[in-house]
């Protein structure tokens, strides 16, 4: 999947056992809860850098969750 769009926090599975703030992308279609390929996926402290961002990229998603394979920063 290509994606484009901001990085924003927000609360991510809201109601469910793996319910917490995350940092997220805000697309038209959905908003998904931001991984890197490898990275921990409750914390990654190189995603906070993406937050206030437009970024664009390429990744799989998984229900909710864009683990991404490649991006950066656009704006």
């Amino acid at each position: 999947m290509k994606f484009r769009g901001p990085g924003v926090v927000q609360s991510a599975a809201r109601g469910s056992k793996s319910e917490r703030t995350a940092v997220m992308l805000k697309t038209p279609q959905q908003d998904y809860v931001l991984r890197r390929e490898g990275g921990n996926p409750f914390r990654d402290l190189e995603l906070d850098d993406l937050v206030g961002h437009t970024i664009e990229g390429e990744g799989i998603v998984h229900d909710y969750v864009l683990i991404m394979s490649k991006w950066r920063i656009v704006d």
